[in-house]
């Protein structure tokens, strides 16, 4: 007698599901666009960029190979560059649209009020320290960052060699490219890296939505 003959209906049905679910290929729910903004505003937002005083993170030290290495520039609260905040978030607002769609959020699915943090430029130079190893970005359980639920990530430089952001775990390796938008959950289920850059200069500006506040009296 076949094993299927003497399955009940619930075994059977339990184990086509685990077959389903061993066979299906995992959804990764990262997404890039390209060419959502101009070369030309890209160059213009570096060259402000340079122009600035940005404050450079070395941090998880191990010894001389740190965690994280890299430039940053926090342009919040920073008149000269409201224009530039306007376009990433007008950007990242159509994008958003397309993500959505492109992987099957329905708007009950999201966060009644969304919220955006502060928006930042990082620098990575091929000086063979500059990196940002294996890490996720939500790791807390109070402050902005533990309200994280969605990284925008937009190359503003093309990259000779190296410097790409990897996810593992999906077998994803997103090559810097002026005008790129790069998008993906920040949790545990995505941990990722930016690569060290090997000939060239990354520049890329970056944020995250957030899960607003909102007193609605549902008990979710």
């Amino acid at each position: 007698m076949k094993l299927s003959e003497i399955e009940d209906g619930k075994m059977k049905s339990d184990r086509q599901m685990k077959e389903i679910i061993a066979d299906r290929k995992t959804e990764s729910c990262v997404r890039y666009y390209d060419r959502i903004v101009s070369k030309e505003w890209c160059d213009q937002t570096i060259n402000m960029f340079e122009q600035e005083d940005p404050s450079h993170h070395y941090g998880f030290n191990e010894g001389d190979n740190p965690r994280k290495s890299f430039t940053e520039l926090d342009i919040e609260g920073k008149d000269k560059w409201l224009d530039v905040k306007e376009t990433f978030i007008r950007v990242c607002h159509q994008n958003f649209q397309h993500f959505t769609k492109d992987v099957g959020i329905e708007k009950h699915h999201l966060p009644p009020i969304i919220d955006l943090e502060n928006i930042r430029i990082k620098k990575y130079v091929a000086n063979g320290k500059d990196v940002f190893k294996d890490h996720v970005d939500v790791i807390r359980s109070t402050g902005p960052s533990s309200k994280r639920f969605l990284v925008f990530i937009l190359y503003l430089s093309d990259v000779e060699e190296g410097g790409e952001t990897s996810i593992p775990r999906y077998n994803i390796k997103c090559k810097p490219k002026a005008g790129r938008l790069l998008m993906f959950p920040p949790f545990w289920t995505h941990p990722h890296q930016g690569e060290k850059v090997i000939k060239g200069t990354k520049y890329q500006i970056m944020t995250y939505l957030h899960m607003g506040d909102i007193n609605d009296n549902n008990p979710r």
